[in-house]
C-alpha cells in the first residue's frame, strides 16, 4: 500500500514546476519585445534616411542651371504629414520638373495606409520643405542654395565632418 501513494508528484513539487516555466516565459517575453522595440527603431531610421536620399535624387534629377525643383514644394516652416499626395516627387506619381520629358522615376518605396506615408509604430512621418538661403555650405564652398528640406533623422552629416 505504500507503493501506491509514492507514484505521483506532491502539491509543492507541480506548483515550483509551473512557478519556474512562468518566470522562464517572462524572461523570454521581455527579451522578444526589447528586439522587437529595436527593430521598430532601426526601421524608422533607415526608411527616413531612405526619404532623404529620394528627395536628394529628386533635387538631382530636376535640376537645370541653378533652380532647384525643391523650391516649388516648400511648405515653409510647419511641419506636414508625409502623404501619397504631398510626396508624389519621389513616389513616381509626377511628370519630371523644370519641363524635362518623361516621369520621376519611383524613388521611395513607401507602405501607404489611408494616403499616408506611416513609420513603424503607425503613425505619419513628418518633413518639411523651406525656402531661402540654407545655412549649411555646400561641398563647392559656396552657400547660394534656394531650397532644403529636413526630415528628423540621423543620415544629415555636420559640416565639419564633410571631406
Amino acid at each position: 500500500m505504500a507503493d501506491r501513494l509514492k507514484r505521483g508528484f506532491t502539491l509543492i513539487e507541480l506548483i515550483t514546476v509551473i512557478g519556474m516555466l512562468l518566470v522562464l516565459i517572462g524572461a523570454i517575453s521581455s527579451s522578444v519585445s526589447a528586439a522587437q522595440r529595436r527593430a521598430k527603431i532601426q526601421q524608422a531610421i533607415t526608411e527616413a534616411q531612405e526619404m532623404t536620399n529620394a528627395i536628394l535624387a529628386y533635387e538631382n534629377y530636376g535640376k537645370i542651371g541653378d533652380d532647384s525643383p525643391l523650391e516649388a514644394k516648400v511648405t515653409g516652416d510647419t511641419w506636414k504629414d508625409a502623404t501619397e499626395g504631398d510626396l508624389a516627387f519621389i513616389l513616381g506619381k509626377e511628370s519630371m520638373p523644370n519641363g524635362q520629358q518623361g516621369n520621376v522615376p519611383v524613388l521611395f518605396n513607401a507602405a501607404i495606409y489611408d494616403g499616408k506615408i506611416l513609420d513603424p509604430w503607425g503613425r505619419p512621418y513628418k518633413f518639411r520643405i523651406i525656402s531661402g538661403k540654407v545655412a549649411h555650405e555646400n561641398k563647392t564652398g559656396n552657400n547660394d542654395a534656394k531650397a532644403a528640406f529636413a526630415i528628423p533623422n540621423i543620415n544629415r552629416i555636420p559640416a565639419d565632418e564633410e571631406n
